[in-house]
Order: C-alpha cells, then structure tokens, then sequence
C-alpha cells in the first residue's frame, strides 16, 4: 500500500512538472525568462518576504514525504497552484513574463484564456481608507508569521518525539489540536494570500486548504488503524485543527459524519461555498491595471 502511495505521488509530480513545462512552450515556445527589467518593475523590499515564503513552502512540500497518504497528490497539486502566490507580493503577473519571475507563475498561464481570469489574476483588490488597508497588512503579517510559528514547533516536536519512540505523540501543540502542522500551513499560506492582495490568491488557498483537510481525514484512517482505541479517544477530546473554544460549534457536525467519502462531500461542498463567498465579496474590491 505504501509502496503504491508513493508510486501515485511521484506520478503525480512528473505528471505536474511536464504539464507545466508543456503550458509554457506552448505559450512561449523554448525562450526561457530574463532577469531583463525584473530591477525596474519589481517591488525589492517583499524579496525577504518571498524567501521565508518560499523556504517554508519547501520544508511543508518535503514533510509531505513523511508519511504519504492517498491525499498526498491533492496537496502536491495544491502547492503546484499555490507557489504563485508567493511572488504576488513583488509584482502583479502581467509584467512578470519575460522575466526571472515570470516562470512562477507558469501555473496560472491555464487559467489565463478562460473568461474574467484577466480580472482574476491580475485585478488588484484595492481599499481606498490607508487606515484599513494598512490593518488588513498587519492581519496578513500576523497570519503570516504566527503560522509558520506554530508549524515550525509542531514539527520539531514530532520529529523529536519519533526519533526517540515510536510511539502516539499527544504533547506539546498536539495537545490543543490533533494536526497542527496543517493548522500552521493553512494559517501561514492565508496571511500570504492576503498580502499578496490578488483575488486569485484566495481561490488558491481555498484549494490547497482542501487539500489538508482531505489529507488530515485519511491521516486519521491510518492512525486509528496503528493506535486503536487509544488515538479514537484522542481523537474524542481534542479538536482537530481549529482550537477550542471555536472547535466546538464543529464537533456535532464531526460526529455525524464517520463516513471519510462522506467527510470528503461534504468538505468539498463547504470549500466551494467558501471560494464563492470570497469572490463575491472581494470581487468589489478589484482593480484593474491594465
């Protein structure tokens, strides 16, 4: 079974890695970017931003070959679509191309042909008030860096834990919810979006945090079988990724879904009621700039 989760998410990256090299030629033909205009058009004080960023995307991407489990290749493909974002923050996607950035963004050139993807990639949301802007960044920041915060400890914590036992790890962050490490990525990757003030960017969290709550469900399936009774019980007091006291409004929902296709249904319905609700309400806001 492993053997083949791992066969499954290695194809999933290949199958990813000549798609996108497929979208680009046939875009661009064989030109590879330049570094030409990149001083002029981008934004040098977000490169710091943009390496943490791209360090931690790093580090959450290896940690998936930890433990792979049926819903490893949604997250691949998930981050796949995510990584532009993270160079949201320098520049807007039209003027990249052409430039040593530019090749980020390859991921986003499917969507680029498709009705309003203009207005979705490249429109910027725009709040006129400096006062509630500059909130709205230090929310993003906040996220941001109490994400990568918490997900940096809780895998240290893990990986401590296993290279001495073994055994069911429940200390620590573990204590307070059962996946904190997807808890941190899903936090760290929502401040990102934010910054990045792109309609896309939301849409492109949406999924990748669909993608870990799908994947925290089958890690659940496995660790049952591994722990028995002892993780069920676990699993019983502490929530799963939201913290208490905002948990408890979902545990009535948890309980009656034991089903995991009936889990997946129902998480895929709230996330797309979730991605319409963030385009209507930030549509508004949008900009265009060219």
């Amino acid at each position: 079974m492993r053997s083949t989760r791992k066969l499954m998410t290695l194809m999933t990256v290949v199958i990813l890695i000549l798609l996108f090299s497929s979208i680009w030629i046939l875009k661009f033909g064989l030109n590879l970017p330049t570094d030409q205009n990149a001083v002029i058009l981008l934004n040098e004080e977000g490169w710091w931003l943009v390496l943490v960023g791209v360090l931690a995307t790093f580090v959450s991407v290896a940690s998936l070959f930890l433990e792979v489990r049926s819903s490893t290749p949604l997250a691949f493909v998930g981050w796949a679509f995510y990584l532009p974002t993270l160079f949201n923050v320098l520049v807007p996607m039209f003027v990249v191309f052409f430039s040593i950035v530019g090749i980020f963004y390859t991921p986003w050139l499917a969507f680029i042909d498709l009705p309003s993807a203009n207005r979705l990639i490249n429109g910027v949301i725009t709040i006129h008030d400096e006062g509630a802007k500059l909130a709205v960044d230090y929310i993003g920041y906040l996220l941001f860096l109490s994400g990568l915060a918490i997900y940096m400890i809780s895998l240290y914590q893990l990986l401590s834990h296993t290279a001495k036992q073994h055994q069911l790890f429940i200390g620590g962050l573990y204590k307070f919810v059962r996946h904190p490490q997807y808890f941190g990525i899903i936090l760290w990757t929502l401040g990102f979006a934010i910054i990045g003030w792109r309609l896309i960017n939301y849409m492109m969290w949406v999924f990748l945090s669909y993608s870990y709550v799908l994947l925290a469900e089958n890690e659940e399936i496995d660790l049952v079988k591994a722990y028995g009774s002892r993780y069920e019980s676990y699993r019983e007091s502490v929530p799963s990724m939201i913290p208490f006291p905002f948990s408890i409004a979902f545990k009535p929902f948890g309980r009656r879904l034991s089903s995991f296709r009936l889990k997946a249904v129902s998480y895929t319905l709230f996330f797309l009621v979730l991605a319409a609700v963030l385009y209507l309400w930030l549509d508004r806001y949008i900009v265009l700039y060219r």
